[in-house]
């Protein structure tokens, strides 16, 4: 009678980094943005985000032109990655903070969608994807076009105070110093042409209107608009508290259209960087186009839209630098002495993402047998999640260590 012989399959730790180069690398090119990323965790995200950006709208209007106004905040600065909505904590201030954030509201309200899907599917859905498809709903209330937006994104726990000034132009910034900053993400002069037509709708306060009024009106006004202007503004030195301000569009103010671009051909933009967009030659082109073609507006904003929202997204193996999934967006970011004292280290001082084992990678894509015996110490938890500990971790990564139990995680 045949002896039949059991095989006993021993992964080795040289074998596993042998094999994990391969998984990186699918595992990349899967974590990329893409439509319909919640089809399967979370099948009704879209509609939720729909339908709470149409209940607010019709509780809040002014909701609307707030979800705009946040991805622009959001996605110029460094990453489409939610870090706008992380409030300030002791040595770490909020982007929120910067004067370039002067007026913006309705924060509050992100947590609100938030908690609509949480309700439906809990921690699927990252903040920064609400806030990027919040803006698409809310351009559709607004008279603008649906715009296709990818989805994917991770969320930061890193605020980026000091790069807002950077790559948030300021009200009177010049045309020159608003295409540098776009293009820098690359939007070109077209798309950047488009992206300010959401002047068409909102107020700007009179703290950012009263230099083109007082002591002299400036030239480039025009005169009766001016009048109307100092009706709105009639103190040169308005306080910033008080609800003082003037409509980008008086004509259609809560409709995203192209009469954005017909006042400014009139001399009737609010700000110097809304005039000199009709008057600079590398742009007055688009200007003129766009004043007399709705269409053909709605076509670029779209595609600027669309741009602008994937501009660098924290994905699927970022996850040292990114939330694992939580439960608010009024997050609030670890500050560096916490992070010590939990024996973590500061995100400068950590090596690059492509030098860590993502945890996300071996359990979404390895076949339960290759880590049954696996147990390795995972870069990441340091950051830990909004339940697990903050651990002190050695750096750089070590070798696995062999168990007789499969490898497990919270």
């Amino acid at each position: 009678m045949a002896t039949t012989k059991r095989l006993r399959f021993h992964l080795s730790p040289s074998f596993f980094f042998l094999l994990l180069p391969l998984l990186l690398q699918f595992y990349s090119g899967m974590s990329e943005l893409q439509f319909n990323y919640y089809a399967q965790s979370c099948p009704k995200a879209e509609e939720i985000i729909k339908q709470q950006v149409v209940q607010l709208y019709y509780k809040h209007g002014n909701t609307a032109v707030s979800w705009v106004r946040n991805l622009f905040h959001d996605c110029a600065v460094k990453s489409c990655d939610a870090s706008l909505l992380l409030e300030t904590v002791t040595g770490v201030a909020s982007e929120q903070a910067s004067e370039r954030s002067f007026g913006m509201r309705n924060f509050k309200y992100v947590s609100t969608i938030k908690a609509a899907l949480e309700a439906e599917c809990p921690l699927k859905v990252s903040c920064a994807d609400i806030v990027a498809l919040s803006a698409r709903e809310g351009i559709v209330m607004l008279g603008g076009p649906r715009i296709p937006i990818k989805t994917g994104r991770r969320d930061s726990r890193v605020s980026y105070l000091a790069e807002v000034e950077k790559f948030i132009p300021n009200h009177n910034d010049s045309i020159a110093t608003a295409l540098s900053v776009f293009n820098s993400i690359g939007i070109d002069d077209e798309g950047v042409v488009a992206l300010y037509g959401a002047h068409s709708v909102g107020r700007v306060h009179c703290a950012n209107l009263v230099h083109r009024l007082y002591p002299t009106v400036d030239p480039t006004l025009n005169p009766v608009y001016a009048e109307y202007l100092k009706g709105r503004c009639p103190t040169p030195d308005p306080d910033p508290d008080a609800v003082v301000y003037a409509r980008n569009d008086r004509e259609t103010p809560m409709i995203l259209d192209n009469n954005y671009y017909k006042n400014i051909i009139n001399h009737k933009g609010l700000l110097i960087v809304d005039q000199q967009l009709a008057s600079d030659p590398r742009t007055t082109p688009f200007v003129q186009k766009m004043a007399a073609d709705n269409s053909y507006f709605h076509e670029q904003f779209s595609r600027a839209i669309a741009l602008l929202s994937e501009n660098n997204p924290l994905t699927g193996d970022q996850v040292l630098c990114a939330n694992i999934e939580i439960k608010s967006c009024k997050t609030v970011q670890l500050n560096q002495k916490r992070r010590a004292k939990r024996g973590g280290q500061p995100p400068a001082t950590l090596p690059k993402v492509k030098d860590i084992v993502p945890r996300t990678v071996v359990l979404s894509h390895l076949p339960y047998s290759y880590y049954r015996g696996v147990k390795l110490i995972w870069k990441d938890s340091f950051l830990g999640s909004d339940t697990s500990p903050l651990l002190p971790l050695p750096l750089p990564l070590s070798p696995p260590q062999i168990f007789d139990t499969p490898h497990t995680t919270n």
